[in-house]
């Protein structure tokens, strides 16, 4: 068959919607070009503590990829991209849906650049518990921020357990990438990922730009029991603001990332922590359980956290549908309320 002709088949068995993972269009030779993503439709009711209940739905959250994988001279050479629909965004009452660039990179071997997910990412999201909220699965971790989980540009190094990485810093004035090495290792039925953060964060000194090194710890651990999962992470140190989610000035946003670390002209430290329980109750349905918190040693102690839980039915192999419910303490983005949500989703993977 014809590489267009495997190519319109493809295209043609995914516009039925026929059951797939990551469907190939073409294989030439050691070159093969695969589609993948899934289409999502949610439903999210809203009860702020400080504003009216009401409903909105969105498909934003839907993506497309396209994987192409090379053999050249025994060295595995991989190009990514992704889009979403998330463009134009600042909040569900936003526009007409756009797409978004999510990730773009390349793999050769050990070494992946591009734009791709953040060291930070890598250290604890293996270690999670499922969820449906799309702006607070890590929340309690190094990887809270749904805004800076995907760099613009990143380097990894990856070499069995360890991972070296080097991103764009997200201060303005920054002198070196901002820095993750981290090493995870499973034993048994137990996993666990270490981690180290390096960056320059400003001091908040909005004429001065100045900026100090930042360094912090993270360690995030699961434990298999039977059906379930026990998972668990804990992070400190100085400079993790912009990549948890939480500032000393309360809830990041694009805006205050100057003054997000640092306090009087001097950073300041955090402490964060999540614990979560996952459940297989059958081959269709698991369930999720998770509570995340995020405390600030500043003068104002600020500190948030986030309760959820969550059951998922896969109708189809390729077709779950979920309901999730969720409480903030606080306000974690302008379109992420203090208060409880309860989200209903179907989502088709191909």
């Amino acid at each position: 068959m014809s590489n267009l002709k495997k190519a319109t088949l493809a295209l043609a068995v995914l516009a039925l919607g026929t059951n797939a993972q990551a469907i190939e269009l073409i294989t030439n030779g050691d070159m093969t070009l695969s589609l993948g993503g899934y289409v999502k439709a949610e439903g999210v009711f809203r009860s702020p503590d400080d504003q009216d209940s009401d409903f909105e739905g969105s498909i934003r959250e839907s993506r497309i990829n396209l994987k192409t994988t090379t053999l050249v001279d025994d060295k595995k050479l991989t190009g990514f991209i992704e889009g979403d629909f998330y463009g134009n965004y600042s909040g569900y009452d936003s526009g007409t849906p756009e797409l978004r660039l999510r990730h773009a990179y390349v793999q050769l071997d050990n070494v992946t650049v591009g734009k791709t997910w953040s060291g930070q990412f890598f250290a604890v999201a293996p270690r999670l518990t499922e969820q449906l909220d799309f702006y607070g699965t890590g929340f309690g971790t190094i990887a809270g921020s749904g805004l800076y989980v995907r760099p613009d540009l990143t380097l990894h190094y990856a070499n069995k357990g360890l991972r070296v990485t080097a991103q764009d810093p997200i201060s303005d004035d920054a002198d070196l990438p901002d820095m993750v090495v981290s090493y995870s290792d499973d034993i048994s039925n137990f996993g666990y990922t270490l981690a180290a953060t390096a960056r320059d964060a400003n001091t908040g000194v909005e004429d001065e730009l100045d900026t100090e090194l930042g360094l912090g710890v993270s360690l995030a651990t699961k434990l298999t029991l039977g059906d379930g999962s026990l998972h668990g992470s804990v992070y400190t140190g100085e400079g993790m603001g912009v990549y948890s989610g939480v500032c000393t000035t309360g809830a990041l946003n694009p805006g205050n990332t100057l003054s997000c670390d640092a306090e009087n002209g001097e950073l300041v430290s955090q402490t964060g922590f999540s614990v979560g329980y996952r459940h297989v109750f059958s081959p269709k349905l698991r369930g999720n359980m998770r509570y995340g918190e995020v405390k600030v040693n500043n003068d104002a102690d600020t500190s948030i956290n986030i309760k959820s839980a969550n059951l998922i039915y896969s109708y189809l192999p390729d077709l779950d549908i979920g309901v999730e419910w969720r409480d903030r303490s606080d306000t974690t983005l302008p379109w992420r309320q203090k208060g409880q949500e309860v989200e209903v989703m179907a989502k088709y993977s191909f």
